[in-house]
């Protein structure tokens, strides 16, 4: 019993300094977006002596609420079609992959972009969307919804087929739903768990993305999203880190409200719509 109890405490303690290390980045970003630069450059881990608001007045002057709504408005927009959409493929596919190959060879064809690396395509991509003239944030939502498609699709079959038996549509089929009409007032609703966990994956995602939004919008500055406007911020101020660090936290908190929102259903939707 007492070396059970001296295994805990071990298990404990190094569960802590995780907590630590996670939280010790986020914590001084935080103290030093209210720090002047002297202090950050002087004395990094240290409080400041006064606790300022420059760094964040100086971010609205410089125009941050563009590109923040920018980032807004591409993440609102992209998880919402990712969620409108993709689902209604997965429950198709899901039902008809046993008995049809077609539906089979399908599911395997959209769900094997997961193993292309991004660098293959991403010089084609590049041409692609400026010969369309989709270097836009149109364009850069279409883009997050194609990408989406194989990680989504895989999550969203493997949980129809794990949860929503097929029972449920013979049963709304009696009492003379459609097809249409059953999948968006029974099946939609049942999948609430993962909806979660597709929000909170492609959120993270489509607000923290640097590298298509670089490749997509870079040549318009008014159509940049807040990580360019950072990436660019820091370059032209690079000696003057307190506006940095303020930009990073304007960044972290609505992702963060997300997260906190939805998180209690995240671990049922990834466990239930993982495995069969």
């Amino acid at each position: 019993m007492a070396n059970k109890k001296q295994k805990n405490w071990w298990v404990y303690l190094i569960l802590f300094a995780g907590i630590l290390m996670m939280l010790l980045p986020l914590v001084m970003t935080v103290i030093s977006s209210f720090k002047p630069t002297s202090e950050i450059t002087g004395n990094f881990f240290g409080f400041p002596e006064e606790f300022i608001l420059d760094n964040y007045i100086r971010l609205f002057e410089d125009g941050i609420t563009t590109y923040f709504g920018n980032s807004a408005l591409i993440t609102v927009v992209g998880v919402a079609l990712i969620i409108a959409i993709i689902p209604m493929a997965a429950f198709s596919i899901a039902r008809r992959m046993e008995r049809n190959k077609a539906f089979a060879i399908m599911y395997i064809f959209l769900i094997i972009g997961i193993f292309v690396p991004f660098q293959v395509i991403m010089i084609p991509m590049t041409k692609l969307m400026s010969t369309l003239g989709l270097s836009n944030m149109t364009g850069l939502i279409l883009l997050y919804l194609a990408y989406a498609v194989p990680q989504t699709l895989f999550l969203y079959v493997g949980y129809i087929k794990t949860i929503v038996p097929e029972d449920m549509d013979e049963a709304a089929a009696i009492d003379g739903c459609d097809k249409f009409t059953m999948y968006w007032k029974i099946i939609f609703p049942l999948m609430k768990p993962m909806h979660a966990t597709v929000l909170i994956i492609n959120a993270l995602w489509l607000w923290n993305d640097f590298l298509l939004p670089l490749l997509v919008l870079n040549k318009d500055q008014n159509m940049w999203t807040l990580p360019l406007f950072q990436y660019n911020y820091q370059g032209m101020y690079f000696s003057d880190y307190g506006p940095s660090f303020a930009s990073y936290v304007v960044g972290i908190i609505p992702i963060l409200i997300v997260y906190l929102i939805f998180q209690k259903n995240i671990i049922s939707g990834m466990t239930s719509g993982a495995v069969k």
